[in-house]
């Protein structure tokens, strides 16, 4: 088993450097050439962060080697399938470096597609963090303002597929927003024109952001937690202000990586976070398990053709 791990960080090491390979851990599944640590997460009522895929996710997180690593994967991917009990509205997910492309193949013949890109901006050397124009921090009495932007942009993120808007997600949006703003750091800034607000944008400093660190070989690192304009200001480089002030205030702060998630379907989001510098990092790759009209349960074979199970 270390030592598919071991040819496994030899080879994503050799196509991104950055991209990091963490312990799988125990309770692993191991075939010839592959070895993964299946885990499963639920979104909670009442927890103070958005929970951003399908209700229920079962991840698996994977490690491949040898002369085959699509084969490999592939392997692996049916062994753990076919001992999931996965209920219908649940999502299947697998992390996997963006770069290492070698295996994708597996992931695409069972019906997985790319559903978000975890993005990476190394930038060299500090910065001067002068305000940009029409750029201010926010302050608590934002919250409600900021509020209603992080609902405008979980629906917008919402329409491509992979996310669902729970009847929690309001309350989870706004606790975390208000325990942002009252960490005191300074990372979150709203784009005002004519005196209204038309964006905002908020990163996480290095000190909140431990869940997402390992992930990259670097340190520290930043992360965007959330960043939206609105649509009637799209285009005028509200965005663009607010990435480069916090670029800015980030690197005068002696961080030089940032990380940030965006949907891989998102047309606004992909050509936007390029231009400011970032690149594929982590894609995540994911299905949905689902129920046809007639209540069975659909599962994608290797050559994308569907087996029908009746569900329970």
């Amino acid at each position: 088993m270390s030592d598919v791990i071991d040819r496994h960080r030899a080879r994503v090491r050799a196509a991104d450097p950055l991209a990091a390979v963490t312990e799988l851990g125990e309770d692993l599944i191991e075939i010839e050439n592959a070895v993964g640590a299946p885990s499963v997460a639920t979104a909670v009522p009442g927890a103070r962060s958005v929970h951003w895929g399908p209700p229920t996710t079962h991840a698996l997180r994977a490690a491949v080697a040898g002369d085959d690593p699509a084969g490999a994967l592939g392997h692996l991917l049916d062994r753990w399938i076919s001992a999931l009990d996965a209920e219908p509205g649940s999502g299947l997910v697998v992390n996997w470096p963006s770069r290492d492309t070698a295996p994708v193949a597996a992931l695409a013949r069972r019906g997985f597609a790319p559903r978000s890109v975890l993005a990476v901006r190394v930038s060299s050397g500090a910065a001067a963090s002068r305000p940009a124009a029409g750029v201010r921090p926010a302050v608590a009495d934002d919250l409600d303002t900021m509020c209603r932007l992080y609902l405008d942009l979980i629906a917008y993120e919402a329409q491509f597929g992979w996310m669902s808007v729970l009847p929690s997600t309001p309350a989870a949006a706004r606790a975390e927003l208000e325990e942002k703003l009252a960490r005191g750091d300074g990372w979150c800034w709203l784009a005002e024109q004519d005196g209204e607000v038309t964006g905002m944008l908020s990163v996480h400093h290095p000190d909140h952001a431990g869940s997402i660190a390992p992930a990259v070989e670097a340190s520290p690192v930043a992360y965007v937690g959330s960043l939206y304009a609105r649509p009637g200001s799209r285009g005028r480089g509200i965005g663009a202000a607010l990435a480069g002030h916090a670029h800015a205030t980030v690197a005068a702060a002696g961080v030089e990586t940032v990380l940030v998630h965006y949907a891989a379907h998102n047309p606004l989001s992909v050509p936007f976070w390029s231009r400011q510098g970032y690149r594929p990092l982590v894609t995540t790759w994911g299905r949905w398990e689902v129920r046809d009209d007639h209540c069975q349960r659909k599962t994608m074979l290797p050559d994308g053709r569907s087996l029908l199970g009746r569900g329970r």
